[in-house]
């Protein structure tokens, strides 16, 4: 493990980059869309943010890789079942 965290500068661009992409969030629900593209793009957008938090704050960027491929795990399987799901409503379409 390391002992070397970012500058404060750092964390400070980051929050920037989160409070950003949040505020497109919201500008993304006030579109005129349809609710599945507005939703999508704010899932899309908070993974990025999730995965900000997770790089920087929780500081698995400086963490040994195997910490990351726990951390990453259950993502995947998040995403095969959603999937999963997903294609099996596709066929009963």
């Amino acid at each position: 493990m390391s002992d070397s965290h970012a500058p404060a500068s750092t964390y400070l661009w980051i929050w920037c980059w989160l409070a950003g992409l949040m505020l497109l969030g919201v500008a993304f629900s006030a579109l005129p869309l349809s609710k599945s593209t507005i939703a999508l793009a704010i899932l899309t957008l908070s993974t990025v943010k999730a995965a900000l938090v997770v790089l920087y704050y929780m500081h698995l960027k400086s963490d040994r890789r195997v910490l990351a491929l726990v951390a990453v795990f259950p993502l995947v399987v998040i995403a095969l079942a959603t999937l999963l799901v997903l294609s099996s409503r596709l066929v009963t379409l």
